[in-house]
């Protein structure tokens, strides 16, 4: 899980643990991979630390409790992870995460979801994710991962 960053992106691993670990997490968080390859496997062992019920950060203490098993199989219903479809992430994408945040959480107090490849948006779906960032709902998470923030609208970045 989270722990196996601890040496190769300590400082993305420093900033993630301390954040869970005081009970102060932000709305959103923006990885910039820059090349590194590993960079949606960091968010999913992130997602996993927040949604883990017993708020573990190895998988030597859990990936044994049913959330993290379900988010290892991809079916954890507090998780979504959007990828584009096809050359783009689609409105259409984030207007079906929307409504499926909309309801109340069912396990826990949180979701996440993670937007891969953010640089990958078009206008009309930066326009549709910065009013989500804009206005954040109690508990749910936001993780961005893309190759490279000038990409991104300033506005998503800031």
């Amino acid at each position: 899980m989270l722990d196996e960053y601890k040496i190769s992106q300590n400082i993305a691993y420093q900033t993630i643990f301390n954040s869970v670990k005081k009970n102060k997490y932000s709305h959103a968080y923006l990885i910039e991979t820059n090349g590194y390859s590993k960079g949606l496997d960091l968010a999913l062992a992130f997602a996993k630390y927040l949604l883990c019920p017993n708020s573990y950060s190895n998988s030597n203490n859990c990936g044994n409790c049913s959330q993290c098993m379900n988010i290892d199989k991809n079916e954890f219903i507090e998780l979504k992870i959007i990828d584009p479809d096809g050359q783009w992430i689609k409105k259409s994408q984030l207007e079906e995460l929307q409504e499926i945040f909309s309801k109340k959480s069912v396990l826990g107090n949180k979701k996440v979801y993670i937007i891969n490849k953010a640089e990958k948006l078009n206008a009309a779906s930066s326009n549709s994710l910065l009013k989500f960032l804009e206005e954040p709902e109690e508990g749910i998470i936001a993780i961005l991962i893309t190759e490279n923030i000038y990409q991104l609208l300033s506005t998503i970045v800031s």
